[in-house]
């Protein structure tokens, strides 16, 4: 929606929030017991890609070198 209306600072805001608060400090932390293991869930492993390429399309438009890179 801050994207669609142009708010650069919000739409900056919330990829951030999601990829910092949301995936990395939650869903990440989450799994890796789960990773540790010599067989992961294939849900697991195919919800983290999910999530990591959703946080890289968010990021694309805002930070593209970083988005790039990662």
């Amino acid at each position: 929606r801050r994207m669609e209306a142009l708010e650069v600072h919000g739409a900056t805001a919330a990829a951030q929030h999601f990829w910092l608060r949301s995936f990395c400090d939650v869903y990440l932390e989450a799994i890796k017991p789960s990773l540790r293991r010599p067989d992961p869930d294939p849900s697991t492993l195919q919800t983290l890609l999910s999530c990591a390429e959703l946080g890289l399309r968010l990021l694309a438009p805002l930070s593209p070198f970083l988005a790039e890179e990662l």
